[in-house]
């Protein structure tokens, strides 16, 4: 039995006793020359295709041969001699990543490509200058993560070395010891592992990795057998049921799934059984994956994130579970069989993921539309950001509205006394109402000096990282028809005004958003509705006004928000991080209120390539009505040459009654739509008290007690 944390009776093995304390005593008797010959003539155990090289591979390579290392976004000339204690930037990610070793992949990857023995004897020069210069857990703050994606990528070194001329090139002595630290650090590692989450995934699976490939080592059965069963349970805790990561970032949700598929390939070319509930819960996992990726293969940077490609975790998924839901986003629409629906409420977590369609072929794929929509309640541990309501909008083949994403860990404020990490993940920083310049949950620095007015966390004082958490109310959606539409408010302990949004994806062409912010206390509130733009938007918004509406255009799409004598509209300049320690500027659309009283937004986005033919929003207005208690908002335009004339209902406050020439209502929530001709197309409503529609009654309820009906003419 493996020792540790979670075996803590039982005596410490001697995995780093000395010479043969890691390997079994048939390889460690052997000298260091005949160790050499032994790795460069077996066959190897099973495992996955390894990684094939990529040009920024190769270009890092270089970069590092000539003593350069570019990490978290930021470059330093250490030259072929330095010490791994100094740290040379202020971000200690910096010195962290620099411990994980990517680089050392990148090396054996030129080398295999070029034959240029440089790279390798760079690899074993950097290599044996950490080994003669650091002990195993030097940065005592990973938990061990460190040590887990170093030997990781040690290990895959090594894997790449198969196959070439590597023994006539790798001294003998070298070897014994490169190798004697992998069994080592593994062991160091099954001593130090995290409680739970992606840390102690990460942790395992290097010591499952470890175990599998090295049979000479030891403590190989143990290594493959506990980090076998420890990780499986891990992996079922950090995968909720609905498949989505628990700290709901889709950044540690890809890689997490990445090391978990990994793990499955590797056990199944190994003949090492898994237990059926892990794979089910990993085929969730990946359907998560499998909608919330862009029809680019890009995804939402929603929490702390940064940008990946998603195509190969769905291409080895596809593979794996032979799916050809995930073969159709794998291959972008040219193999496969498009999923049946196109719309997704995560329940568990508080995700919905919207969609059009999924395309019949790679150009209606890629001119798919995509909205991310946030109402998830904060994440396990500290990656998540202060967003309630939050959301993303990808149409036209091209990000339009972006969640910031991350940029950084660093909470020390720079030398304009910004603290950046507080910046991104802020309310402000993202598609929702910020109250008062308040974030929805109070941030609490982890910086010894953190800017004036910011909080800092103190662990005896604070019983979390950050405030009390916003809490998510009143929640309903429908899905699946004519219309999606999510309705729900969201209650902070930071201030008093109650904010309830009602975003309307209306008849899959186009976003309407209701914001409506109940102020009760008589006291005056600043209410700011942020759109954040993607940084190609850069330089190429503008902003004009009407009698009824203001609008923001860019080349092929707008923002509309409705005029009023309070709103004040401007385009201000942000921020988009798609890598961590980078930040591109951006646009940020702002429309802002102020009031004692209860107050609202209305807001339109709409690409023009989102409907077959073209989309055209030529209008947005509000209308009087009959009935106090409704508000009324109308939007005109053309959908593929056709004119339509859009209406939305809403109640906030007290149930009232609507009527039109056509439609009596009384509910929360009506959207419906006429033809050009005044002939009603499609209706939806939200669980609806009383709806009459052209004097015939329409009773049929579905999606929750919701209602929608549609035009026999749509039907046909």
């Amino acid at each position: 039995m493996l020792l540790g944390r979670d075996n803590p009776d039982g005596s410490r093995n001697a995995a780093a006793a000395g010479r043969g304390g890691v390997f079994a005593p048939a390889w460690g008797a052997l000298s260091d020359a005949e160790l050499l010959q032994y790795f460069a003539t077996r066959a190897g155990q099973p495992h996955p295709p390894l990684p094939a090289p990529s040009p920024e591979q190769l270009r890092n390579a270089d970069r590092v041969l000539a003593g350069e290392f570019l990490l978290v976004g930021e470059t330093h000339r250490l030259g072929r001699t330095f010490s791994w204690a100094h740290n040379p930037s202020r971000d200690k990610e910096w010195q962290i990543a620099q411990h994980k070793f990517y680089f050392a992949v990148d090396l054996i990857q030129a080398w295999r490509v070029t034959g240029d023995s440089r790279y390798l004897e760079a690899w074993i020069d950097l290599t044996r200058s950490w080994l003669d210069e650091m002990g195993t857990g030097f940065i005592a703050a990973s938990d061990a993560q460190v040590e887990a994606k170093r030997v990781e990528h040690w290990v895959t070194a090594f894997l790449l070395l198969q196959g070439s001329d590597w023994a006539k090139r790798v001294p003998a002595a070298f070897l014994r010891r490169f190798l004697s630290r992998i069994g080592e650090e593994a062991w160091y590692i099954t001593q130090h592992l995290r409680p739970s989450r992606n840390h102690r995934t990460f942790q395992l699976y290097t010591v499952f990795l470890v175990g599998v490939q090295f049979p000479e080592f030891q403590q190989h059965a143990h290594f493959v057998e506990h980090s076998r069963s420890l990780l499986s349970a891990n992996l079922l805790s950090d995968f909720g049921p609905d498949g989505v990561h628990i700290e709901l970032s889709t950044h540690y949700h890809q890689i997490t799934l990445e090391t978990a598929l990994a793990f499955v390939e590797l056990a199944q070319l190994n003949g090492i059984v898994l237990a059926p509930a892990l794979l089910v819960r990993l085929r969730q996992a990946l359907h998560f994956s499998l909608c919330i990726a862009w029809p680019d293969g890009s995804m939402p940077l929603i929490n702390d994130s940064d940008d990946g490609d998603h195509l190969p975790l769905l291409r080895q998924g596809a593979r794996l579970f032979r799916d050809p839901h995930l073969l159709w986003a794998a291959s972008a629409g040219s193999a496969g069989d498009p999923p049946p629906a196109v719309s997704h409420h995560f329940e568990d977590s508080g995700y919905f993921v919207m969609s059009n369609t999924w395309g019949s072929d790679t150009a209606s794929y890629a001119a798919r539309q995509h909205l991310f929509y946030d109402c998830a309640k904060l994440g396990e541990g500290s990656h998540s950001h202060y967003d309630a309501f939050n959301f993303c909008y990808f149409a036209g083949g091209e990000p339009l509205v972006v969640d910031p994403g991350r940029y950084t860990y660093n909470a020390d404020p720079d030398a304009q006394n910004i603290d950046w990490r507080r910046e991104f993940k802020s309310t402000r920083y993202h598609n929702t109402v910020c109250i008062d310049g308040l974030d929805q949950t109070r941030y609490l620095s982890k910086s010894n000096n953190p800017p004036p007015g910011v909080e800092r966390y103190e662990r005896g004082r604070h019983a979390l990282k950050h405030g009390p958490d916003a809490e998510v109310l009143d929640m309903h959606h429908a899905l699946g028809g004519v219309c999606d539409w999510v309705w729900g408010s969201v209650r902070s302990r930071e201030y008093s005004p109650v904010h309830t949004r009602t975003l309307v994806f209306m008849a899959r062409q186009y976003l309407f958003l209701f914001d409506h912010v109940r102020i009760e206390d008589d006291r005056n509130h600043e209410c700011a509705l942020r759109f954040h733009l993607d940084a190609r938007w850069h330089d190429r918004v503008e902003l004009r006004a009407s009698a009824d509406d203001v609008k923001v255009t860019a080349p092929g799409w707008q923002i509309r928000a409705l005029r009023a004598p309070t709103l004040a509209a401007a385009i201000e300049p942000g921020w988009v991080s798609r890598s961590y320690g980078v930040k591109q500027p951006a646009p940020v659309v702002t429309f802002t209120k102020h009031a004692s009283a209860s107050l609202c937004f209305a807001t339109v986005v709409a690409h023009q390539r989102a409907v077959p033919g073209g989309l055209s929003i030529r209008r947005l207005r509000r209308l009087g009505a009959d009935g106090a208690c409704s508000i009324v908002f109308q939007v005109e335009g053309e959908a593929g040459g056709a004119a339509f004339t859009d209406r939305f209902v809403f109640q906030p406050d007290i149930m009232g009654d609507y009527r039109d020439e056509q439609v009596r209502y009384r509910g929360r929530f009506l959207a419906y739509r006429r033809d050009g001709a005044g002939r009603f197309d499609f209706l939806c409503a939200a669980r609806p008290e009383a709806l009459v529609l052209e004097q015939i009654p329409a009773v049929k309820r579905s999606m929750r007690g919701h209602v929608e009906w549609r035009s026999p003419r749509r039907e046909a």
